[in-house]
């Protein structure tokens, strides 16, 4: 008996590796299909494929970046943000989110957080720094003609 438990321990656990990996496969599809639909201007379509993403694979930090720059272009600033914490959440390395994240704080006028999301991502990706220098010059500018 407890050879047969062993075995079926053993045979559960490859399925639920298997399942996860399937799960993980199918969330990239969704992600590739959302990335056509949003070059094609559907962006709602877009979403609800990177929310099903979400759901197959919640552990996809990719899935939640690419869902926050569709919510960015549907001007869903607070959706967004909410979007890329969670990606940042799941990989801290993601300088593509802390990009998002500064762009969605610079629309809402948060540009001291834009600021810090940017300095994050200049740390990540040292090859983005001259367009980062310019976003920073920007907001320097804007800084001191407005005070804020």
């Amino acid at each position: 008996m407890h050879k047969f438990n062993t075995i079926f321990s053993t045979a559960l656990f490859v399925l639920c590796c298997l399942g996860s990996a399937w799960a993980q496969e199918s969330g990239d599809e969704l992600i590739r299909k959302a990335l056509a639909e949003s070059e094609s201007g559907n962006l709602k379509e877009a979403q609800t494929l990177l929310n099903q993403a979400i759901a197959l694979a919640p552990e996809s930090a990719l899935a939640y970046t690419r869902l926050g720059g569709i919510q960015l272009l549907q001007q869903e600033y607070a959706a967004g943000i909410g979007s890329f914490q969670k990606a940042i959440m799941l990989d801290q390395g993601n300088a593509e989110a802390f990009i998002g994240l500064s762009i969605a704080y610079l629309h809402q006028g948060r540009y001291s957080l834009a600021r810090e999301a940017l300095s994050e991502a200049s740390r990540l990706r040292p090859d983005k720094q001259q367009t980062i220098d310019q976003v920073l010059a920007w907001l320097d500018q804007r800084e001191q003609t407005y005070g804020r």
